[in-house]
């Protein structure tokens, strides 16, 4: 199986009611990635800036994550979220976001990972996940991450990119938002 997953990879600042985790490791692609190591081989694409404080490939020593799309710019800064969990762990606020490389042209697929099968497209600009998507051959499954961000800001975009996939991955408010329904 040839899973390719692209996306975010994120320095974050995550605040709950037990506690806060400053500058860790983020974004949808690395927890995808870790996830799906577990079952299958993965196909990393993803862009980070110079200030990224983490060694990606220590991240996924031993796990079957290939990196060669990993781009590293060295005049550019790491995306950066920071959010707030409510009490249930469900509900959250973006307190802070920074696109940062999420709002420079995507990063190359590598031609070795073009014909890959299976695609996970996290969290990004929908624009920049069509742009990535057709660098894809002939995918036989492609799902999709999104956040509040694209649902309210670029919902045209992310209309779009609907119309490509076959799966997309949201939590229940986000399903409202996208919906244009509270209930």
């Amino acid at each position: 199986m040839s899973l390719l997953v692209t996306g975010s990879i994120g320095i974050d600042t995550v605040r709950t009611p037990h506690g806060v985790s400053q500058d860790c490791v983020g974004g949808s692609s690395v927890y995808f990635s870790m996830a799906a190591s577990f079952f299958s081989p993965v196909r990393f694409v993803g862009v980070v800036g110079a200030d990224c404080p983490f060694d990606l490939a220590e991240v996924f020593a031993g796990r079957g994550v290939d990196l060669a799309g990993l781009e590293i710019r060295p005049r550019s800064k790491t995306f950066r979220w920071s959010g707030t969990y409510q009490e249930n762990m469900d509900d959250r606020t973006t307190d802070c976001l920074e696109l940062n490389v999420l709002a420079e042209a995507p990063p190359k697929v590598p031609a070795a990972f073009q014909d890959s099968r299976f695609v996970f497209l996290a969290n990004t600009h929908p624009c920049l996940q069509r742009e990535l998507l057709s660098q894809v051959a002939k995918p036989r499954f492609v799902a999709a991450d999104t956040m509040d961000h694209w649902i309210k800001d670029h919902n045209a975009d992310l209309r779009a990119l609907l119309k490509q996939i076959d799966c997309l991955i949201i939590n229940e408010d986000e399903a409202r938002l996208l919906a244009g329904s509270r209930t």
